[in-house]
């Protein structure tokens, strides 16, 4: 799907420059194949809001590319983590959108799969997404201290209203988080193009979540090799 400004009623099938199809098997083998990505981000957004599970089709492409794989399936619970793990993806990505209370964070972080998850801190306008009542409406900074606390390790701060809009990166706001002692933090939301990946690397950014940029040919392979962030 083409996700954009996390209006979610409104996400239409892509369009895109490196493959005729939205199915997402073929999506899948056009980034391994014409962008040599071997790391992939999938969200499931059926499961996310609690209306389906794409979890085999998500399988499917981890066993045939080989992809190493962060996916976002809505997890809120420890079982819901594991289950996950059990699939064979490689992290789970725990969303603050979906996660409902520190208490369900804390047993999380505190088992033997803590190593396994990424925190997706999500955000919009400038405050955090959560059904978790101590983590919603904070500013996002805020918000990453608290995660710390709570033993999360690594993080990506997806800044919903940014998502396929090509409007760039909260760059500022990257920059704080990254001075944070987080292992990891990835980008998610609004790259436009090669200038942006350099900017992100400067920071030392640990990963990029991209999609809309590569889809309409503004980041090519070029562009990817070129600054490997």
């Amino acid at each position: 799907m083409h996700a954009v400004a996390g209006d979610r009623q409104h996400y239409k099938p892509i369009k895109s420059t490196l493959v005729d199809s939205c199915d997402p098997l073929q999506v899948a083998r056009a980034f391994r194949e014409k962008l040599a990505r071997t790391f992939l981000y999938a969200a499931d957004l059926d499961a996310i809001m609690g209306s389906g599970d794409n979890s085999r089709v998500l399988r499917e492409i981890k066993q045939r590319f080989n992809f190493r794989m962060m996916v976002d399936a809505g997890a809120a619970t420890l079982d819901d983590t594991i289950k996950l793990v059990k699939q064979g993806f490689d992290y789970v990505v725990l969303g603050t959108e979906t996660l409902r209370s520190l208490d369900a964070l804390k047993s999380i972080m505190d088992s033997p799969i803590r190593e396994r998850i990424i925190v997706s801190l999500d955000v919009k306008f400038q405050r955090t997404l959560s059904r978790c009542v101590e983590l919603s409406g904070l500013e996002p900074v805020e918000a990453a201290n608290l995660l710390y606390e709570y033993s999360v390790k690594r993080l990506i701060l997806l800044e919903l209203e940014r998502v396929g809009t090509l409007k760039g990166p909260n760059f500022k706001l990257l920059e704080k988080l990254c001075r944070m002692p987080f292992y990891e933090v990835f980008a998610g939301g609004g790259v436009r193009d090669r200038d942006d990946l350099w900017a992100l690397k400067k920071l030392n950014i640990s990963g990029v979540l991209v999609a809309s940029a590569l889809h309409t040919g503004r980041l090519t392979l070029r562009d990817l090799i070129e600054v490997e962030v």
